[in-house]
């Protein structure tokens, strides 16, 4: 998996980290000792490797940071934070194939303001 952010950090410092680029964000909750958590990061970093100048990808670790995911109900993993314009939009707790996190992130792309044509063109 790739690194984790693992230090502590609060709603304010997530956010700020993730607004901190104009980009937007897929938030990747793990833990280390999940089966889910390792083929999702497959997939994870196929889809950051696509669209690798369109979103950042930040990995948080659920056992790290349990008391802040708590806040947005996230209590297992893998779950994802979508983030458009330094705002959570969408919350998905569950295993996503290649295909769905695709769209989702093609969707959270076009939300933040790139056009689909922008976003084929790159990604030929």
């Amino acid at each position: 998996m790739q690194d984790l952010i693992n230090y502590k950090m609060n709603e304010k410092r997530l956010l700020a980290e993730i607004s901190a680029n104009c980009k937007p964000a897929l938030v990747v909750v793990q833990a280390c000792w999940s089966g889910g958590s390792h083929l999702m990061d497959l997939i994870v970093n196929k889809i950051e490797e696509e669209f690798l100048d369109q979103i950042k990808v930040i990995r948080i670790d659920l056992d790290v940071h349990k008391e802040l995911l708590s806040q947005f109900g996230i209590e297992s993993v893998p779950a994802f934070l979508l983030i458009s314009k330094g705002q959570i939009i969408e919350i998905i707790k569950e295993t996503l194939s290649r295909k769905s996190l695709e769209q989702i992130v093609r969707n959270l792309i076009i939300r933040n303001g790139i056009s689909s044509i922008e976003i084929n063109s790159t990604n030929s």
